[in-house]
């Protein structure tokens, strides 16, 4: 997209990055924390395009990779869900039906040594393939627009092995008579 079309002032002088902040701030809304329960247990955010900008699905995971990798934090379970309006004609009528759909993923865990750029490679890989398997199987709907992208996240903490130490201890003590 052109600068001057989503009428950022003075963007010959800004930086790349302030460049790629400007247009992310016009294309993209990010409402922060939309929902949260469990006193902050689980949180929801969203990313919706902008009201005068249309998205295909490959180029909306593109666009809002860096805001939703940064709400992504280390130590979490991530579960994404793309919604999205799909739209059907009737053969008979002709008329055409826009419906909304979700398509939504398992949760997927994020530990520190897990690589974000692969894993949100992977999770756009994932919701595509099953858009195109909605749109595939015979139900005659098409992709119509994006509504919106939800990025819901859990605190993560594994189980610890540490437990086993001390009975590894305790049978190391022990001393066992054969008869």
């Amino acid at each position: 997209m052109k600068a001057k079309k989503l009428e950022i002032k003075n963007a010959t002088r800004l930086k790349k990055t302030q460049l790629i902040n400007e247009i992310d701030d016009k294309v993209l809304k990010l409402v922060e924390e939309k929902q949260s329960s469990f006193k902050g247990f689980t949180t929801q955010f969203t990313i919706e395009p902008s009201d005068n900008v249309t998205f295909d699905p490959e180029s909306f995971f593109t666009a809002v990779k860096r805001k939703a990798l940064a709400k992504i934090q280390t130590q979490t379970k991530v579960n994404i869900i793309l919604r999205t309006n799909m739209e059907k004609t009737h053969l008979n009528t002709g008329e055409s039906l826009v419906e909304g759909h979700q398509f939504r993923l398992k949760n997927e865990i994020v530990l520190e040594s897990t690589d974000k750029n692969e894993l949100w490679s992977l999770l756009a890989e994932q919701v595509l393939e099953d858009l195109a398997r909605f749109q595939v199987n015979g139900s005659g709907w098409t992709f119509h627009s994006i509504v919106a992208l939800d990025i819901h996240t859990v605190g993560y903490k594994p189980l610890r092995g540490a437990f086993l130490w001390n009975y590894q201890n305790f049978f190391r003590e022990k001393t066992l008579w054969l008869a």
